[in-house]
Formats: structure tokens, C-alpha cells, sequence
């Protein structure tokens, strides 16, 4: 264990002193490649970093129909833009490769053994399989290559300082992949031609490829072999035999910027909208003031990690983690509506229940909503699944009830007009001792038949309207206005007790 800490401490050093004295150059020949010319005291490296994400990236081996061929004229044959040598093979015989060769789903060379590892490329997955796990061709895979030794696996270097046979200083290929597997990492180590150009070590290459980002990694065929090749450009490596040399399998990358990316794995956390109960957002909710509205929205795992209540939360966006306007009283933070309400596998729909509040100002607010891995990710970050910020979306608009101060008002400019009504009948209620209370209410009719207040439904006339009043109550099948039903109420209340007056006199 202690000489494996001090290795890896060695590799570390090693790798920063060659990024310090390292001459790099970095452009972009194709949409999604980017391509890095390394050259230091004594090496010169080519490398591609290739967005397997990227419009129109996928990668190709060699068919058997296609071997025996330099890495040029295979990719010109393919109508690749760019290639490089693939994987270990007998020279006498090239149709017998160390490890298998996979085009199209269908496997050729030899077979898969514990010094052998695949770099493999199937439907929305990659994968570099370790030398010592022997599986042979997968379902999944549609293309690959088989090398060896492995050089990285999980982000740590491999010790392949006692494998004397393959790993002293030679030219070098080797493909890697990054941490999320979206990003393939093919480079190319002139060697054989000191003092510039010397070559690498398995355990220096180990240590460029982590440099370059790969969390696993693979050591190519090298020597003779080792050639990187660009459409448009040519060779752009200095082969160690002068001239590329005949293979038996070679990697190809197609990058054309447009079209399907096949190999772009899918992400860990990716969400599909279901449905929700809220309104969608062509549409407001309109609340009163204060008013709540629970609800939900349904959404599909369609990642590759499963959601759980514990991390997987509803966040507010536009701006992220924004303190909300209609949070309602369940939310669990200003900024999180909610949790998920189960574990949710992939392929399986969960639901976010949560509450709205209209603000008890007026208006109309739109909140923006998407997922999150609490500490984790959000799921529209890079590499992650999506959906957007600004797909989510819940429109709330405040609006007030019928003001009940209003209507006070209106009842007190009719008690007004109501003691007017009952002064012009010379009587003064407040000095009457026999007056009767007016009641605000509901008014003293039969209404059970639907007829409107204050209508008697028998003959359509005002109930208790005096006769020759000049003001009309209401008319059969027509609601009065409650400040016209409160004076003929009043007026009635007038003329019954100067009925009863007249009656004791």
C-alpha cells in the first residue's frame, strides 16, 4: 500500500511538471472536437477531446471487409473526419486481433481474455471495460476495439510498471473516456526519435490521460502503429517507421455538426413532463387575495439515477433558488415547492404536491419551476438531462373580492335614503317609541321558488309597496337593487305603524 501512495504521488509530479513546460495548442477542426497539439523538451502529443453529446458525433471500427488498411486511407474510405489505430492484432495474419473487434453488432478478430479491455460504443452508452474482467461482446455494443493494459480506471493510475514486455518507452495511442462519459479522449505519443520525441511509458500515459481529463482509460496499439489522422489535414503525428504503417483495425470519428449523437450517454438525472393540476401557464390562476391552491405535476425519470424524497426537490428559477412570491404554506423552503412523493426508478413517474398563495397584493405573478438533486446537480446543468429553466411554469393573478367596505358604505347611503322615505310620511322614527328595528338581511319574502328578493312570485307585484309610491321595487323575474329593496322595506315598516297608530286612536 505505501509503494502504491508513492506512485501515485510520482505520477502527480510527473504530470504537472509536463503541463508547466508544456508548449499547448488548442483548436476546434470539427463541431465537437477539439483537437491539442502538445509539445514539450522531449515529446511531442496529439490528442482529440471528442463531445460524444455533440450534433452529428458517432464513432465506427473496422468492418472485416476493411482491415489491412493504414489509419488514412481508412478514414478516407469512411468518410470519417478523423482516426487512429486500433487495437493489438498478429502481424503475420490480420485477421487475428488481441481481444475482439465489434462493427455494427457484429464481432470479428479474436476473443475477449484477462489482459484484454474493450473500449465499446453502443446506443446512449460508452464504456472502457478493465483488462481482468472478462465478459466478451455485450448486447448493448455496436462498435469496439480491444486493447491493453488498462491505464486509468476511476480516476486513479494504474501500475503497469511490471508489465517489462508492453510498457517501456515506446510511441503510444490510447483512448479514454471523462467521469460522465460524454467526452472521448484518443491520443497520440510520438516516440523513437530522441531527444524530442521519446516516447511514454504505460504509467506516463496513465498520467497524460488523467492530464487530459479521462477518469478511465486504455493503452491503444503503439510503436509502428500509433497514427492520428484529420480529413482535410492529413497525418498528424510522425509515425515511427516514416510512413503509417498497415493495421488490421482502426477507430474512426464522424463530428459533421448536425444530426443524431448515438453514443451520448444518457444522463443521470433527466425528468419528462407528465401532467400537472394547475392551470398550464397560457392560462392564470386567479385567486383572491390570500386565497390557497394545492396541486401537483407529474414528471417521468427518464435518467439514469433514481429520484428519491430525500435530495430529488421542485426549485424556483428565473433566477434559481429565488425566494417565491406564491409559496404556499407546505413549501419546504421560500425556494422549494417540494419532494419528490416516492423513490422513482428510471422509467417511472412521481408526483410534487404542493401549495400555492395568491399574494395579497393584486397582480399577476409567474413562477418558474424545474428539478434538483439537492447538492447534486440541477437537472438543466451540463451533462444532465434537462428540463430547461424556463419550461416549468405556473402563472398566479390576485384578484380581489367584492369589497365589503363598499357595500358598508352603500348599505349607510340607504338607511339614509330610507330615513328620508320615512320623514316625508311625517313620521320621525327616532322620536317614535313604537318604531320597529330595520333589519339589514335578507329581506321577509318567500324566495322559494327562485323568484328574485323582494318580488312576490304570485302576481309579479312589490310585495309591501304603499300604494301610489312613485319608485318601483322590482319586477317579476328581475332582482331590485338592494339599495331600492332597503327603501321600500323601510317605507312599508312607515305605513304599517301609522296603520297601527290609527287603529288605537
Amino acid at each position: 500500500m505505501i509503494a502504491r501512495r508513492a506512485l501515485t504521488v510520482a505520477l502527480a509530479v510527473c504530470s504537472v511538471t509536463a503541463v508547466a513546460a508544456a508548449d499547448d495548442t488548442w483548436s476546434t477542426p470539427f463541431p465537437g472536437v477539439r483537437r491539442l497539439v502538445r509539445v514539450t523538451p522531449s515529446q511531442r502529443i496529439g490528442a482529440l477531446l471528442v463531445d460524444l453529446c455533440a450534433p452529428g458525433v458517432s464513432v465506427r471500427v473496422t468492418a472485416p471487409s476493411e482491415r489491412t488498411r493504414t489509419v488514412p486511407a481508412y478514414g478516407s474510405l469512411v468518410g470519417a473526419q478523423a482516426a487512429v489505430n486500433g487495437g493489438f492484432y498478429n502481424t503475420a495474419n490480420q485477421s487475428q486481433t488481441d481481444g475482439f473487434v465489434l462493427h455494427n453488432g457484429a464481432s470479428w478478430g479474436g476473443t475477449d481474455h484477462d489482459y484484454t479491455g474493450p473500449v465499446a460504443f453502443g446506443d446512449a452508452r460508452v464504456e472502457i471495460v478493465p483488462h481482468e474482467r472478462v465478459e466478451g461482446p455485450q448486447p448493448w455494443m455496436r462498435e469496439a476495439v480491444s486493447g491493453h493494459p488498462t491505464l486509468v480506471l476511476g480516476g486513479g493510475a494504474r501500475d503497469n510498471s511490471g508489465d517489462t514486455g508492453l510498457c517501456p518507452r515506446n510511441p503510444r495511442t490510447a483512448a479514454g473516456l471523462t467521469a460522465d462519459r460524454r467526452t472521448l479522449i484518443l491520443a497520440v505519443v510520438d516516440g523513437r526519435s530522441p531527444p524530442s520525441r521519446v516516447g511514454m511509458t504505460c504509467n506516463e500515459l496513465a498520467a497524460l490521460m488523467i492530464d487530459l481529463g479521462a477518469r478511465d482509460a486504455v493503452n491503444l496499439d503503439g510503436g509502428g502503429s500509433s497514427t492520428m489522422w484529420m480529413a482535410g489535414v492529413g497525418v498528424l503525428n510522425r509515425p515511427s517507421d516514416g510512413t503509417p504503417r498497415t493495421v488490421s483495425n482502426h477507430l474512426a470519428v464522424y463530428a459533421r455538426g448536425s444530426g443524431a449523437a448515438p453514443h451520448c450517454p444518457a444522463p443521470a438525472y433527466r425528468g419528462a413532463y407528465v401532467m400537472q393540476s394547475f392551470p398550464l401557464a397560457v392560462t392564470t390562476l386567479d385567486l383572491a387575495p390570500g386565497e390557497l391552491s394545492r396541486g401537483y405535476l407529474e414528471m417521468r425519470n427518464t435518467g439514469t439515477a433514481t429520484w428519491t424524497p430525500a435530495r430529488t426537490r421542485l426549485g424556483t428559477t428565473q433566477p434559481r433558488d429565488r425566494a417565491s412570491a406564491v409559496m404556499g404554506p407546505d413549501w419546504l423552503a421560500p425556494n422549494r415547492a417540494a419532494a419528490i412523493d416516492r423513490m422513482v426508478p428510471p422509467g417511472m413517474t412521481g408526483r410534487f404536491n404542493f401549495t400555492l398563495r395568491a399574494p395579497a397584493r393584486a397582480g399577476e405573478y409567474a413562477e418558474y419551476f424545474n428539478l434538483l438533486e439537492e447538492g447534486v446537480t440541477w437537472f438543466s446543468d451540463p451533462a444532465q438531462g434537462g428540463p430547461a429553466d424556463n419550461v416549468i411554469q405556473v402563472r398566479v393573478r390576485t384578484v380581489p373580492r367584492p369589497d365589503a367596505g363598499v357595500t358598508t358604505m352603500d348599505a349607510g347611503t340607504m338607511t339614509a335614503d330610507a330615513s328620508t322615505t320615512a320623514t316625508d310620511t311625517g313620521t320621525d322614527p327616532s322620536t317614535d317609541e313604537g318604531a320597529v328595528p330595520v333589519d339589514l338581511g335578507a329581506p321577509t319574502v318567500d324566495v322559494g321558488d327562485g323568484a328574485a328578493p323582494g318580488v312576490d312570485a304570485g302576481d309579479g307585484a312589490p310585495m309591501g309597496e304603499p300604494a301610489g309610491c312613485a319608485c318601483e321595487v322590482g319586477r317579476a323575474g328581475a332582482a331590485p337593487s338592494a339599495q331600492g329593496w332597503l327603501a321600500a322595506s323601510m317605507a312599508a315598516l312607515v305605513l304599517a305603524r301609522r296603520r297601527r297608530r290609527r287603529s288605537a286612536a
